[in-house]
């Protein structure tokens, strides 16, 4: 045992080598400096329920078992929206925002990154229903003028968002947008 006495300082100088050598590359710069800003457009929004009923016909009910024959046939839908962006009046996004889940009955999410080159910039958004989009190109189904008439109520209640804003964008800055439900309105952060 005593003849292993000599190994503890060559081992406590090698600890203290690797400790010395990972406190310098701790210090390195990784990768290089960045050269533009990010506009970041996030979030989440509950949406516009539209709840379609039709009035089963006579025949559907004889058809059906005694215990499940209700007169009307509803199911509730969230409205999808379309986000269009544009900075500096040149069209960045204009795509669908669709709810997830089976039955199209989950919150709408939105999460993009805009890269960015420094300076002043323009930049106008919009967050509006479009029930022609849901769902693939079929949009919303209607089955009849009760449904019809359901939807044309909704979307003439859905909310619609706007926003237009001059931004002063720096090199690797996060500019924050998020929709604020609640008080109807976008908030921009981090300008």
């Amino acid at each position: 045992m005593a003849e292993r006495l000599w190994l503890w300082p060559a081992r406590v100088l090698l600890a203290a080598a690797l400790l010395a050598g990972i406190a310098w590359l701790s210090n390195l710069p990784l990768g290089r400096e960045p050269d533009q800003g990010v506009v970041r457009l996030a979030w989440r929004m509950v949406g516009e329920r539209v709840s379609l009923c039709r009035r089963r016909s006579a025949a559907e009910l004889e058809g059906m078992v005694p215990h499940m024959r209700q007169p009307l046939d509803c199911r509730v839908r969230l409205l999808p929206y379309r986000l269009r962006v544009t900075l500096d009046g040149a069209p960045v996004i204009d795509r669908p925002v669709e709810s997830a889940g089976a039955q199209g009955d989950r919150p709408l999410f939105v999460q993009e990154e805009l890269a960015v080159s420094p300076g002043p910039h323009r930049l106008e958004m919009t967050f509006t229903a479009a029930p022609g989009l849901a769902r693939g190109a079929g949009g919303i189904e209607v089955r009849g003028e009760e449904e019809r008439a359901a939807l044309e109520a909704a979307l003439a209640k859905a909310r619609a968002f706007r926003l237009e804003r001059s931004l002063d964008i720096r090199a690797g800055r996060i500019v924050l947008v998020e929709l604020v439900e609640e008080q109807g309105e976008f908030r921009v952060t981090g300008t």
